[in-house]
């Protein structure tokens, strides 16, 4: 019988970082769902792509069910439903925004650039491409999840002008690749 191990409660904060498709980190080919990706060392390769300040991150999983008739033994069927993983997606909050979510917002072409004018709503698709990194950590700092995954970014929600800071709502739709990771740190 295996022991169950890692028995806590858990009081997380989470760092996120969302690195595009076609970038070129720390001398590494232009990053693709194939290419060798950096290594989680967020202070070397992956502190310039990190979605700030992130406050909610929630992984939402999508299931297709079926449902069969089987036979029982004393006669009669019973249900047995089955149930196929469709998608998986982290949705985040975050109070901060970046020329990332900006470039989601209003539909650029490219990242915007200060003083640079572009035309809104240029790019057809509502998501960018490429590598999502997800630190988890315990109320005192120390890491005890990494998740790596290749994803597309969406701008689900891009707040509203108030008297409030907006509050921004992305997801990370995770897509297959056999470079997918998890690691239980602590």
């Amino acid at each position: 019988m295996a022991a169950y191990t890692t028995i806590r409660r858990e009081l997380l904060n989470a760092r996120v970082y969302f690195i595009p498709a076609g970038e070129v980190v720390d001398g590494n080919p232009a990053l693709s769902a194939t290419t060798q990706w950096p290594d989680n060392s967020p202070t070397t390769n992956y502190t310039a792509f990190q979605l700030h300040d992130t406050e909610t991150i929630k992984c939402e999983r999508e299931f297709e069910q079926e449902t069969f008739k089987i036979p029982k033994a004393a006669g009669g069927y019973m249900d047995d439903e089955e149930s196929t993983l469709k998608k998986v997606t982290y949705t985040g909050t975050t109070a901060k925004t970046n020329s990332l979510l900006k470039q989601l917002e209003h539909g650029l072409a490219s990242q915007p650039v200060v003083g640079t004018a572009q035309s809104p709503f240029a790019r057809n698709d509502d998501f960018i491409e490429g590598l999502s990194f997800i630190e988890l950590q315990n109320k005192t700092g120390v890491v005890t999840e990494r998740i790596q995954v290749w994803s597309r970014i969406r701008l689900s929600d891009a707040g509203e002008v108030g008297p409030n800071n907006k509050k921004l709502t992305y997801t990370l739709e995770v897509r297959d690749s056999t470079q997918n990771s998890y690691l239980l740190v602590a």
